[in-house]
C-alpha cells in the first residue's frame, strides 16, 4: 500500500470524530443480537454524512469534521451557505439513502436471493432516510424548514421558531408514545423520543465564533447570490448584541440611528470584525 494512500486513510479517520457515547450502540447491538445491523446502520451513517461533504465541498464550503455519538452522525464546520447551495447539502444525503433502497428492490426483484444479503443494507437505509425526513431540528428536513424560514426573517428568529415546532412534534410523539401503554408498549417510539429531544436540546447555531474564519469567503459569495441585509438599530446598542443579527445567508451592514431616527453611522460586516478585533 503506497505512502499516499496510507496518508488519505489517516486523513480520514482524523477527520471522523467518535464520542465515547458512541460506543454504547455497539453494546446495545450485541444485546439484541443485531451487530451486522449495527454495522450497516454505522456505514451508511457515515456514507450519508459524506455525501453532505462533498457536496458542500464541490460548492466551495468548508467542514470541519463528522462527528460520531450516541444520537447518530453530524457534519460540523460548514458555515455561510446560500438558500439555494443549503437545500442542495442537506438533500443530497436522503437522496443518498433513497438510491440505496431503491437499489436493494430491485435486487430483490431480479435476484430474489438477494434479500438475505441485503435486508439489513434496506432497513438500515430506510431508517435513516424516514428519521431524516422527519420536520424536526437538527435533523435534515428540519434543516430545510430553518432554511426556508431564514429567507424572511433572522437566523436567529428562523431558528427559534424552527426549534418551537420541532418541540412541539417530538412532544406529540411523546404523548402517543404514553397512550401506547394502554394498547401495546412501544419502546422504539420512547427511545425515538429521547433521541430526538436530546438532538434538539444539544443543537445550536454554533457561527457567530467561526464568523472571522469565513468572512472574506463571506464576502465573495455576494457574487453568487448572498443578499446584503440592512439592519438599523440604536446607536447606542452593545457590539456583543450585533453577534445575533449575523447569519448564514445575508451579508450585514449595521446602520445606527440617533435619537431623531437619523443615521448616526454604518458598519459592515467586515469593518465590525475589524473594530472587535477577530481581524
Amino acid at each position: 500500500m503506497s505512502k499516499k494512500i496510507i496518508t488519505k486513510i489517516k486523513n480520514l479517520f482524523s477527520f471522523i470524530k467518535i464520542d465515547f457515547s458512541f460506543i454504547l450502540i455497539f453494546f446495545i447491538a450485541i444485546c439484541l443480537k443485531e451487530v451486522y445491523l449495527y454495522f450497516c446502520f454505522i456505514c451508511f451513517v457515515l456514507l450519508h454524512e459524506l455525501a453532505h461533504f462533498f457536496m458542500a465541498k464541490k460548492l466551495g464550503y468548508l467542514a470541519k469534521n463528522i462527528r460520531l455519538s450516541f444520537f447518530g452522525a453530524t457534519l460540523e464546520g460548514l458555515d455561510d451557505f446560500t438558500l439555494k447551495d443549503e437545500i442542495k447539502v442537506i438533500l443530497i444525503g436522503p437522496l443518498f439513502n433513497l438510491f440505496v433502497v431503491v437499489l436493494c428492490y430491485l435486487s430483490f426483484w431480479f435476484y430474489p436471493e438477494s434479500y438475505n444479503y441485503l435486508y439489513e443494507i434496506l432497513i438500515a437505509n430506510l431508517s435513516i432516510l424516514v428519521f431524516n425526513f422527519l420536520p424536526i431540528y437538527p435533523l435534515d428536513f428540519g434543516r430545510i424548514i430553518l432554511a426556508l424560514f431564514t429567507r424572511k426573517h433572522l437566523r436567529v428568529k428562523a431558528l427559534r421558531v424552527t426549534k418551537i415546532i420541532s418541540f412541539l412534534i417530538i412532544f406529540s410523539l411523546f404523548i402517543v408514545y404514553l397512550i401506547s401503554f394502554f394498547f401495546e408498549f412501544n419502546f422504539t417510539l420512547g427511545f425515538v423520543c429521547v433521541n430526538l429531544m436530546s438532538l434538539l436540546l444539544s443543537s445550536s447555531n454554533g457561527t457567530s465564533f467561526k464568523r472571522e474564519l469565513f468572512i472574506f469567503h463571506k464576502a465573495k459569495l455576494i457574487e453568487k447570490g448572498l443578499v446584503e441585509r440592512n439592519i438599523y438599530l440604536n446607536k447606542d446598542i452593545s457590539h456583543y448584541k450585533l453577534f445575533k443579527y449575523i447569519d448564514d445567508y445575508h451579508f450585514v451592514n449595521f446602520i445606527f440611528l440617533d435619537e431623531r431616527y437619523e443615521i448616526s453611522n454604518t458598519l459592515t460586516e467586515i469593518e465590525f470584525y475589524k473594530e472587535i478585533g477577530f481581524m
